[in-house]
């Protein structure tokens, strides 16, 4: 038990303060934007892509036995666009021996014209991310999962049925190889 008072062991010249909150730096991760890239590397598109080395909550979400295990080979991103009408945060993850998957929250799947938001978010996974999957982690409790799940098949996306850890049982996740 630490006591914030003066003690006989421990001389601060008078100078006590009380104890501070450390502040989280989860909530300033919106903040960190990737730098321009080289004109040989051409624009990102649209897309305002932002990364983040904290790629645990996501992970911790949706593989929560396994999320600390994944962690060394995920790195977090967001993306925003005005071509997508929304925000969506992923992971991508680079597991030994197993291809270089981009995992997303789906969350806003509902919201968006899901066609032009699918192409974005493959051309992204491909280009950018040099990824060879996309798999889109949609909540089984949504209102919506039926039609978006519908959707999503009818654009090339198939039920993951042997994802590398085991997954939190209120997500359904739906792939797409690229």
């Amino acid at each position: 038990m630490f006591n914030y008072g003066s003690s006989p062991d421990l001389d601060l010249g008078g100078a006590v303060s009380a104890p501070q909150d450390i502040p989280n730096s989860r909530a300033f991760a919106h903040e960190i934007i990737t730098p321009p890239q080289s004109p040989e590397d051409g624009p990102l598109s649209d897309s305002n892509l932002m990364e983040s080395e904290d790629a645990f909550d996501l992970l911790a979400t949706l593989f929560p036995k396994d999320g600390v295990k994944a962690l060394p080979h995920a790195r977090k991103v967001s993306i925003s666009s005005p071509n997508l009408g929304s925000s969506f945060e992923g992971v991508v993850l680079a597991l030994p021996d197993e291809p270089k998957t981009f995992y997303v929250d789906g969350k806003s799947a509902a919201s968006v014209n899901l066609r032009e938001s699918i192409v974005a978010l493959l051309d992204l996974a491909d280009e950018q991310l040099e990824c060879t999957g996309l798999v889109i982690a949609l909540e089984r409790s949504s209102p919506a999962l039926s039609e978006t799940l519908h959707a999503l098949m009818y654009v090339g996306g198939t039920v993951v049925t042997a994802p590398p850890f085991e997954v939190n049982p209120t997500f359904v996740l739906v792939g797409m190889e690229l």
